[in-house]
C-alpha cells in the first residue's frame, strides 16, 4: 500500500527539477543538453584540490571527532568565524548564539516555514520569486502573494497594500540582492523602508542572500538584517554559489531565542549538519584564498553574462526585453507580448536546449512571455553557438504557432 496523507497527497514535483529529469532521460539516450536552466555554480571552479587538502588536515588532527554526533546548532568554530564573516560583508553586530547552521539554506526555508506558516497564512513573495522557496510555503498551507518588482526590487506601494489587504502575514520573502529569478537588487531605501513595514505590521521578512557576494563590480550592499531594528529580520546564508552546493552549508541568523528554538526544531528533523562539511567550510572561509576564489569565479560569470545579453540582443524576436543585472547567476528575459514559453519549450528542447519558462516563478501564474537563462555553467563560446540556436527556434515557433 502506498504511503499517504493530506500533506504527502498535495505534494507535486519541482518546477525545476522535472525539467532536470527531462535532461537526464535525454542523457540516457546519448544527447547532450545545453542547459541554461540551472541554477548552478560553475563545478569547473570548485575548489577540489583545496579540499582534498582539508580533509588531510581535519582527520590528522581530529580523528574520529569530525564524523561524531554533534550539537544540533552546529560546529561552533563555524559559527564564530561566520560571525567575523557577515560583518566584513554584511551584518554587524552578530554573536555566534545568532547562528543556526543548516543544511543548505533550503533546509533553513523550510524551517521557518515550518515554524511560522499554518494553513492558510498570507506568506508575501516578490513576483517573480524563487519556485524553491514558493513551492516551499505552498506545501505547508500558505496563500503566496505576490509583489511586483523594478530595477529596485519589491515596490514598497504595492507591498503595504498587501500587508493591509491581508490581515496578518506569516513573513514576507525576498531575496534582495541579484534576485532569482530578475536580477534586481533593492536599493538601500527600500531596506529601510521593509523593516519599518515589518514592524507596522507585525510580520517578519526572511531575507534569503545566496548570491549577495557574487557582484559583477565588487560592490556587496548591506543585508536589510543590517537595518533591522526590532528583531524582524531573519537572514538566510549559504556557501552553495561561492563555494560548492553539494556541501550542503548554509546558516540562519535571527535573535538568540528565535534560533533557539530553531535548534528545536532541528533536533526533530536531521538532530545535525554534516560535521565533516561544517570543518571543510570553515577551513576553506579561515585558511585558503576564498577572496580570490571569489574574484575568478565573478570575473567568468560577468563575462558569460555579457556574452549572453549580447547574443540575446542579436538574435532574439524583435522587442525582447532583458531586465538588467549586477551580478548572480541569471538573464530574466521577456519575449514581445502574447508568447508563451511554456508551450514553447516542448519545440525547443528537440534542439537540446533548455530553459526555464517564465509561469514557474510568478505566484500569480504571469510570467507566460518570459523565461529564466543561466549564464554560469556554460562557456562563452557555448553561449555564442547555442544562444543564436534558441533565438531561432523562438523566432520559428512564434512564426508558425
Amino acid at each position: 500500500m502506498v504511503i499517504h496523507s493530506e500533506f504527502l497527497d498535495s505534494l507535486t514535483p519541482s518546477a525545476i527539477r522535472s525539467i532536470t529529469a527531462k535532461i537526464r532521460d535525454k542523457a540516457k539516450q546519448g544527447e547532450k543538453v545545453v542547459s541554461f536552466a540551472g541554477g548552478l555554480p560553475s563545478a569547473e571552479f570548485f575548489p577540489i584540490e583545496d579540499l582534498k587538502k582539508i580533509d588531510e588536515q581535519i582527520f590528522e588532527e581530529e580523528a574520529g571527532e569530525a564524523i561524531q554526533y554533534a550539537a544540533s546548532d552546529g560546529y561552533d568554530p563555524l559559527r564564530e568565524y561566520l560571525v567575523t564573516f557577515m560583518e566584513r560583508f554584511q551584518v554587524t553586530g552578530l554573536s555566534y548564539k545568532n547562528f543556526l547552521i543548516t543544511s543548505g539554506a533550503q533546509q533553513g526555508l523550510a524551517y521557518l516555514s515550518k515554524g511560522l506558516i499554518t494553513p492558510g497564512s498570507v506568506v508575501i513573495t516578490e513576483n517573480p520569486s524563487y519556485p524553491g522557496a514558493l513551492e516551499t510555503f505552498r506545501s505547508y498551507g500558505a496563500k503566496v502573494v505576490g509583489i511586483k518588482m523594478d530595477d529596485e526590487g519589491m515596490s514598497m506601494d504595492e507591498l503595504e497594500q498587501a500587508l493591509k489587504a491581508n490581515g496578518h502575514v506569516a513573513f514576507i520573502y525576498t531575496i534582495a540582492d541579484f534576485q532569482n529569478p530578475m536580477g534586481a537588487s533593492m536599493s538601500i531605501p527600500r531596506r529601510k523602508q521593509l523593516v519599518d513595514l515589518a514592524e507596522r505590521y507585525d510580520t517578519f521578512v526572511v531575507e534569503d542572500a545566496p548570491y549577495s557576494l557574487i557582484s559583477f563590480d565588487g560592490t556587496v550592499m548591506p543585508a536589510i538584517k543590517r537595518f533591522d531594528k526590532y528583531g524582524r529580520v531573519i537572514y538566510s546564508g549559504s556557501t552553495s554559489k561561492t563555494i560548492a552546493p553539494g556541501l550542503r552549508i548554509g546558516w540562519l541568523i535571527a535573535d538568540e531565542e528565535s534560533i533557539q528554538k530553531l535548534v528545536y526544531l532541528k533536533m526533530r528533523d536531521d538532530l545535525q549538519v554534516n560535521n565533516l562539511a561544517q570543518r571543510q567550510v570553515l577551513h576553506y572561509l579561515q585558511d585558503h584564498d576564498f577572496d580570490g576564489h571569489l574574484r575568478q569565479v565573478v570575473e567568468v560569470y560577468k563575462k558569460r553574462k555579457e556574452t549572453m545579453i549580447e547574443q540575446v540582443m542579436a538574435s532574439f524576436p524583435e522587442g525582447t526585453r532583458i531586465v538588467p543585472s549586477g551580478g548572480g547567476l541569471f538573464l530574466w528575459v521577456e519575449l514581445p507580448e502574447g508568447n508563451d514559453t511554456l508551450e514553447m519549450f516542448d519545440y525547443v528542447f528537440q534542439k537540446n536546449i533548455a530553459y526555464v519558462p517564465g509561469v514557474f516563478f510568478c505566484p500569480d501564474g504571469s510570467g507566460k512571455n518570459a523565461m529564466r537563462l543561466n549564464f554560469s555553467t556554460t562557456g562563452e563560446d557555448k553561449i555564442r553557438e547555442c544562444i543564436p540556436i534558441l533565438g531561432q527556434m523562438i523566432k520559428e515557433y512564434i512564426q508558425h504557432k
